[in-house]
């Protein structure tokens, strides 16, 4: 009897192991997009000063006066919009070697940043260039537009669920695929249309010269989203 009861035993504990088959749910599979184009409002204008371009006129902070003189003209706040990029000065060993000094500038309109090329030009700074262009509050577009892109895959899901008479339920996975960075880089020598129209003699006629323009930046956000099923109608 005990042997019995040994063998009846492991063949209880034997079936328990037996692991039991998983359910699969069915589920629909979408992807859903959302994108804008929308207008920079932030661009970034390298500005050099260097010795060798000064012909012995001006010494380097005569320059930088200047410099500063120009931005004032042009309504920019060089506290909060100018930062010193790099530099050299040289020592007293070696003043021989042309110094130079690299600013950047930060500008939030085309206009803005044609204003501030027409004041250095006038005040005889011609080391301007626009490096980039992009938008500063690019998080908050890129969330709004996660949120219409959600909604998008929704609204497919659904339709592809009524159309074999059934309808989603929760989501159960959701894939984001992040989007580049919504920055252009550009490496643009900026000129004065001011300068530009004084160049034309009294003979010609003055011609309609072109200004500066941020070109719009398009942003698009991507997700996948997987739905539950939920069982036909009867």
């Amino acid at each position: 009897m005990k042997k019995l009861f040994f063998i009846a035993t492991f063949a209880f504990l034997a079936i328990g192991l037996v692991p039991a088959q998983t359910k699969t749910e069915a589920s629909v599979d979408v992807t859903g997009r959302a994108k804008v184009k929308v207008v920079p409002d932030r661009a970034e204008i390298e500005i050099t000063l260097n010795e060798n371009d000064l012909k012995g006129k001006y010494s380097l902070n005569e320059w930088e006066t200047k410099l500063a003189i120009a931005l004032k003209s042009a309504g920019v706040d060089a506290k909060k919009q100018l930062s010193l990029y790099r530099q050299y000065l040289a020592t007293a060993k070696r003043k021989n070697i042309k110094q130079y000094k690299t600013f950047k500038l930060e500008v939030y309109t085309a206009e803005e940043a044609q204003n501030v090329m027409d004041a250095l030009v006038e005040n005889e700074i011609s080391g301007g260039r626009l490096t980039k262009v992009w938008l500063a509050d690019r998080e908050a577009v890129s969330d709004s537009l996660k949120v219409e892109a959600i909604k998008s895959a929704k609204h497919d899901a659904s339709v592809l669920a009524e159309a074999i008479g059934q309808s989603i339920g929760s989501a159960i996975q959701i894939n984001f695929y992040p989007s580049s960075p919504a920055v252009t880089y550009r490496n643009v020598m900026l000129k004065s249309a001011r300068n530009e129209a004084m160049a034309v003699t009294a003979d010609e006629a003055i011609p309609e010269l072109p200004q500066i323009n941020f070109d719009e930046i398009e942003i698009e956000e991507n997700v996948s989203v997987k739905f539950i099923l939920n069982p036909e109608k009867q």
